[in-house]
């Protein structure tokens, strides 16, 4: 790229490997005085990044970022990405451009891939970050890693605004596996929590909201591009960093006490545990060991919170019916004290060291691709077999466990339908993960199939999960609360009444889909 301006010249992409953490402003002021930043020395910065667009988000809707950057008398223009590049690591492409004066131009960038038809339109101030760096170069074990420590806010051109306090690791020089020690050591001293977002995507949710708007946002999961002949552990990778990538989406959310993010946090860690189990065969028994372990602690964790979740919409759904009713009322008291005590305990769990260690230790796995096994042939034949077979493969067993249980359904009892629900969900979350190397459209008619009969089920176990919750309630109260779970019970049993005669009808539909994927002669 050799583009020009009155300042200087545009540089290329730069390739940036970092990784942020917010923590607790008290926390900044200890993490400076830790012995592995002795003999260095802090040097402080006053940093302002004003982002602009245009006034249809062009540049938010190519996932990218344009800013004008004050520091002292130096100012700079940059373009960075929102998110990270679609390898499996945390790097950020970003160009640079010196500028003369604090005016945005997009002239100097256009030719950055899908920049150049918006040079010269109208540009609009969104947001500015101004911040304090205090920055630090350490060298552990031969690596040069830059330590940040920012403090300041963002706010929009309206006057919302929100703290930033954080630290940012960004790799000079040497291998990332010594990013990842680091910032263990630091999360032993405090408080750290992972921070995917980049300031300027923080900006951009702050700017979206509306000014009453004070909640986290949610993130479904969306879709993963895979390519057929992508190998296997590379496919791997890219399915387990989105997991992670939305499970940190949501935490946020979930620790604010919205009930969508803790929904859509368990929801990252079943298509996890789907994942680590497609792929097994790649994986050394301890590694898997550890990580199934991990999900399902922080799975159990989040467990309680969403079934007091779903009990209370349920008795909201009665109490709907039945306004006026004292032993609802009572009932749905002694509820909502149940349901507080679950988010405590969830909050505490998102809240330790172990949170904190089993993000960094999943994405240094990814980074570094540690699964790997020195001289085990077996395992290497596994890791370069491309992913499109080992799909076809994984979809068949779960198609067939499936069908099994289709076909038995009229004699299964409640055991026996838990096991059907979860064949289903693990078939669902498998045609999600490998639906970009198929075609879209027979993944699609097969998994609204699927998200049909899933549903109903879904619902079934979810009387089945409040039932359990109102005897657990109701052992211990009133009669004046007995009274009100009956009113429960009879809702949820005109429910179930309701579900049941559309079993067989959603059975036989799923029976009868094509699979989309090649079949075994």
């Amino acid at each position: 790229m050799n583009a020009k301006n009155p300042g200087g010249a545009v540089s290329a992409a730069e390739m940036r490997y970092a990784l942020s953490f917010a923590v607790p402003a008290k926390d900044l002021a200890r993490l400076k005085q830790l012995d592995l930043l002795r003999g260095g020395k802090l040097a402080p910065h006053r940093i302002s990044t004003t982002y602009y667009d245009t006034p249809e988000l062009a540049l938010k809707a190519r996932a990218m970022a344009l800013a004008v950057r004050q520091e002292g008398r130096s100012v700079v223009e940059t373009l960075e990405a929102l998110e990270p590049s679609s390898s499996d690591n945390g790097e950020r492409p970003v160009w640079q451009a010196p500028l003369n004066r604090a005016t945005p131009d997009l002239a100097p960038l256009a030719e950055v891939d899908g920049i150049g038809d918006l040079a010269g339109q109208r540009l609009k101030k969104l947001f500015t970050c101004r911040v304090r760096r205090d920055r630090i170069v350490i060298e552990p074990d031969g690596a040069a890693i830059a330590l940040s420590f920012d403090e300041g806010t963002i706010r929009t051109a309206d006057g919302r605004k929100i703290p930033v306090s954080e630290i940012e690791l960004e790799l000079e020089q040497g291998n990332p596996q010594a990013v990842f020690a680091l910032a263990n050591a630091l999360n032993a001293t405090a408080r750290l929590r992972v921070e995917l977002r980049s300031m300027a995507a923080r900006g951009y949710d702050l700017a979206a909201r509306s000014v009453h708007d004070k909640a986290p946002l949610t993130e479904r999961f969306g879709q993963v591009e895979l390519r057929r002949r992508m190998p296997a552990e590379d496919a791997f990778a890219v399915l387990l960093k989105r997991c992670h990538a939305h499970l940190l989406a949501n935490d946020r959310a979930a620790l604010a006490g919205d009930e969508e993010g803790v929904h859509q946090m368990r929801v990252a860690l079943r298509r996890m545990r789907v994942v680590l189990r497609q792929f097994k065969s790649l994986l050394p028994p301890e590694q898997l060991a550890w990580a199934v372990g991990e999900v399902k602690w922080l799975a159990a964790s989040l467990g309680k919170a969403r079934n007091w979740d779903v009990f209370a919409e349920l008795v909201g759904r009665v109490g709907k019916a039945f306004p006026a009713d004292e032993d609802l009322k009572a009932l749905a008291r002694a509820m909502a004290r149940e349901k507080r005590a679950a988010y405590a305990a969830m909050r505490r769990a998102l809240a330790t060291r172990r949170y904190t260690e089993f993000s960094l230790r999943l994405m240094g796995w990814i980074e570094t691709r540690s699964w790997r096994r020195s001289g085990a042939l077996d395992a290497s034949i596994r890791q370069t077999a491309v992913v499109g077979k080992l799909a076809d493969a994984v979809l068949e067993k779960r198609y067939k466990q499936a069908k099994k249980g289709a076909k038995a359904f009229d004699r299964l009892g409640t055991p026996g339908r838990h096991r059907f629900r979860i064949a289903l969900k693990k078939l669902r979350y498998a045609a999600d993960s490998f639906s970009s190397i198929y075609r879209s459209a027979d993944v699609r008619r097969y998994i609204k199939r699927l998200q049909a009969l899933q549903d109903d089920l879904g619902e079934l176990n979810d009387i089945a999960t409040s039932e359990r919750l109102i005897r657990g309630l109701t052992q211990r109260r009133s009669a004046r609360m007995a009274r009100g779970a009956a009113l429960v019970r009879g809702w949820c049993g005109r429910v179930a009444s309701e579900i049941e005669p559309r079993l067989g009808k959603r059975i036989r539909q799923l029976r009868r889909a094509k699979p989309f994927w090649p079949r075994p002669a």
